[in-house]
């Protein structure tokens, strides 16, 4: 009886060491690494933002061609921090503006070229998947450079009764402006080989409201 009891004792306190010490040994395991670790990415697509030109005047979408090449960091299999670098098209917006000594507006030509920068953290949903939806949030800094041509301007004279050059086509220096905004996006990453991928996303720019518009297709592989 004694032997026994001794091996019911021993028993027992060799399940109390394996409960107390696994859980620390596991505690103590590293974490799981990301299937992926990061990647790179180029994308077109296209632009929409809507444009002011002064506190007289209506604001107007714009659109142009657009072009990004991006890089992400993937802290783990969900969450990714992506930065991108972006370039548009020359937008060209035809309007007018009133000169008042003649009653009537003035053409104007306005040329509008953006390069911007975009740094956001991307969730990323599934795990080591073909497909993988994703939802982001950010901020752009946009550099937006615009250039005017206005047009020959000219005014009635009463005497001759024929119109007389006062202006001819002039076009101001470019002006740049840094604007900043905050955006949301959603989109996926679809794989056609264990690395290379297809990926599409739209995202919306907020400012004044909803005021920009990317729609976005291309491949991108990770590393």
């Amino acid at each position: 009886m004694g032997v026994r009891h001794s091996r019911n004792l021993s028993n027992t306190a060799a399940a109390a060491l394996i409960v107390v010490v696994m859980p620390r040994t596991a505690s103590a395991q590293p974490p799981q690494q990301p299937v992926v670790r990061g990647d790179v990415s180029a994308t077109v697509g296209w632009l929409g933002v809507e444009t002011s030109f002064g506190p007289d005047s209506h604001d107007r979408w714009s659109g142009s061609r657009y072009g990004a090449l991006g890089a992400g960091w993937h802290w783990t299999d969900h969450l990714k921090t992506e930065v991108d670098f972006a370039a548009s098209g020359r937008d060209r917006v035809h309007r007018s503006v009133p000169m008042p000594d003649a009653g009537f507006p003035r053409p104007v030509e306005t040329t509008i070229s953006r390069r911007s920068l975009g740094v956001s953290q991307q969730y990323q949903f599934f795990r080591n998947t073909f497909f993988h939806p994703h939802v982001a949030a950010g901020v752009h800094t946009t550099w937006e450079t615009r250039e005017d041509l206005f047009q020959p301007f000219f005014r009635f004279d009463p005497v001759t009764r024929t119109p007389r050059l006062v202006e001819d086509t002039r076009r101001d220096p470019p002006r740049t402006e840094v604007i900043v905004r905050p955006f949301v996006a959603a989109g996926f990453k679809a794989y056609v080989t264990p690395r290379a991928f297809f990926r599409s996303d739209v995202r919306v720019g907020i400012r004044r409201g909803l005021d920009e518009a990317i729609l976005r297709l291309g491949f991108g592989f990770d590393f």
